[in-house]
């Protein structure tokens, strides 16, 4: 700010000079001109000096605004997060652990030095936006180390894998013929575990527990990163120390092949599902503690059993509105009939870019129409489409969607039944239920103001907003009477039904109480999936990157915002436009927080989750 106000008081510095220099060299057939110039230079003088003032104003205000500060901290820890981890890479390395417990430390520290009570209402946001993530940080990084110490029992040589790797990170002067006789040590103690667990012969479910297949999966994902790590560590020596190639060369070949084969036994012998089976679905559950963990990072004021009460009575009102709209086609309470008669009704190939197309403007004019939401022409006219991979469809076998629309299609490289089960899936009333969803108002337009506001919060990004909002605008569409008739009701109550599902199954799943066959089955059976989509949707919840609670956030998002829409909309404080426009412009945080923002709430520095989004 002051910076800004010197500017503007050198600005009035030449105004004033500038006025002074015209006067000589004015005729008098040119007083009119001088007159409006002068007119002009004492009113900027006028303008910039009272802007002057008022910006002088601001800078002795600044000292009680701390918002920029809390901004300011969040960008410096991320920075510091991210130089941590692209400086510390070796798993399991002790002196990287200890770096980044001391640093989610020190930043505890530093934000305790924070002088709450005199920040704005968006700092103090940004202050418990910060401290749930250092507090969630440090907790999953103590129960990861854990976890992981006692995946690599199984791995008695890691000490010696990352021992090399670390002289490595550290740029140590090594013995390039001491670095070889060690990796043909370390390969020789490989050659032996995995021969001995070879030899042991494959487990049956009985015979080990589940507990211990879980901590031989995850330590067969151990032996891949470390594969990882050894690998450029070897590059690095490799060709540029011509001693270093001579001699050890031939003990990293062996290594990295004796590495490869336990983690081949590991995979056959104890986890029971060998790497080259692309079909049976096998995750790692996190429990009820790391669902605790999970949900107060989320500011989720349930546990995982009302979680699921919750989605047992939406799926209740999904099942009666599935009724009544299978009775409306005919099909009387025979629903799964209904939906066989809705999935049939797909365009023809070729045929699919184009319904997309004209589904997405649709929504958008209904959107204008009914002034629900702004929508920047950028945004209406910048997203584009591409077409999904018959791979990626084994885990996306429905849209994605962002900066572009992915589309879910049959392609020619797909067996028959593939292409049928594809098209049933992604049929016309489907399609109308989600290509909003995937673009305008959902994530599209998500993303194209989430890079315009507040954008340090970026680290924060939740499910819960991302995925809650598109399936809230679900929701509201359905209240506004966006469905054309019964057909895209049964469209629109799969989805609803789907995201339900997503909560039991998911929940359930990481409680340890529904394994990933019966997740299929559920689906199937329940929802109306085809069973090829079925097993593609739980292998995205499992074996896709996702986070634990991403699944169970769609509806749980969705519940929460329309909560709040209930709160501000419908009690006659904000207009549909007014709210939609507020919730896109604090960025994707977790709800309760954004509720505290946008009904004011007096916050205190140790706030904990506490709302009740439901009457459950």
């Amino acid at each position: 700010m002051m910076l800004q106000a010197l500017r503007i008081r050198k600005l009035v510095q030449f105004a004033i000079a500038f006025q002074a220099r015209t006067a000589p060299i004015l005729t008098k057939a040119q007083a009119q001109i001088r007159f409006a110039l002068k007119a002009t230079a004492i009113g900027l003088i006028s303008v910039c000096l009272s802007s002057a003032a008022k910006l002088n104003a601001d800078d002795s205000r600044a000292t009680t605004l701390p918002e920029t500060i809390l901004s300011d901290k969040i960008l410096q820890f991320k920075a510091d997060m991210a130089t941590l981890q692209h400086r510390f890479r070796v798993p399991l390395e002790p002196a990287s652990m200890d770096r980044k417990r001391n640093l989610l430390t020190q930043w505890q520290l530093k934000l305790q030095e924070v002088d709450f009570d005199r920040l704005s209402s968006a700092g103090k946001i940004d202050y418990l936006l910060l401290r749930t993530e250092l507090e969630y940080r440090r907790s999953k990084l103590d129960s990861d180390w854990e976890r992981d110490k006692r995946a690599v029992a199984l791995l008695p040589y890691a000490d010696g894998v990352i021992d090399f790797c670390k002289h490595r990170e550290d740029v140590d002067v090594i013995d390039p013929r001491d670095a070889g006789q060690r990796l043909d040590k370390v390969a020789h103690e490989v050659e032996k575990v995995a021969e001995a667990l070879q030899a042991s012969g494959k487990k049956t479910d009985n015979e080990l527990p589940t507990s211990e297949r879980l901590r031989a999966l995850r330590a067969a994902e151990l032996i891949r990163e470390f594969s990882v790590v050894l690998k450029e560590s070897h590059n690095f020596y490799m060709g540029y120390d011509p001693l270093y190639s001579w001699w050890a060369k031939k003990p990293w070949e062996r290594l990295d092949g004796a590495l490869a084969k336990h983690r081949v036994a590991l995979r056959e012998t104890l986890v029971g599902v060998p790497e080259s089976d692309k079909d049976t679905i096998i995750g790692l559950p996190i429990g009820a503690d790391g669902l605790a963990r999970e949900l107060k990072h989320e500011w989720i004021a349930y546990q995982p059993e009302m979680l699921i009460e919750i989605a047992e009575q939406e799926m209740k009102w999904c099942d009666q509105q599935m009724l009544l709209a299978s009775q409306e086609l005919g099909f009387g309470d025979d629903w799964r009939k209904a939906m066989d008669s809705v999935k049939a009704k797909h365009v023809e190939p070729g045929h699919q870019p184009r319904m997309i197309r004209d589904l997405a403007w649709e929504a958008i004019r209904f959107l204008e129409a009914n002034d629900l939401v702004t929508v920047p022409p950028l945004a209406a006219q910048g997203w584009r489409m591409t077409m999904m991979s018959p791979e990626a469809q084994r885990v996306n076998p429905y849209f994605l969607g962002g900066d572009s629309i992915i589309v879910s299609f049959p392609t020619d490289s797909m067996t028959h039944d593939e292409k049928l089960m594809s098209m049933r899936s992604n049929n016309i009333h489907f399609a109308r239920a989600t290509v909003h969803h995937e673009l305008i108002p959902g994530h599209h337009l998500q993303f194209h103001m989430l890079a315009r506001h507040r954008t340090y919060r970026e680290m924060f990004n939740t499910p819960f907003w991302i995925e809650g909002w598109a399936l809230y605008w679900e929701m509201l569409l359905w209240d506004l009477g966006f469905a054309h008739g019964p057909e895209d009701r049964v469209g629109m109550l799969f989805w609803r039904r789907h995201r339900c599902a997503r909560i039991l199954f998911s929940l359930n799943y990481h409680l340890g109480k529904m394994s990933p066959s019966e997740c299929v089955d559920f689906l199937v059976d329940r929802v109306g999936h085809e069973r090829s989509a079925a097993a593609a949707e739980v292998r995205r919840s499992i074996m896709g990157n996702y986070g634990p609670l991403y699944q169970a956030a769609y509806m749980l998002g969705g519940l929460q915002i329309r909560a709040l829409h209930k709160e501000l909309v419908q009690g006659g404080r904000m207009s549909n436009r007014q709210f939609h426009d507020a919730v896109l412009k604090e960025h994707s945080i977790p709800i309760e927080l954004l509720r505290a923002q946008l009904t004011n709430q007096d916050l205190a520095r140790d706030a904990n989750p506490q709302w009740r989004f439901s009457g459950t």
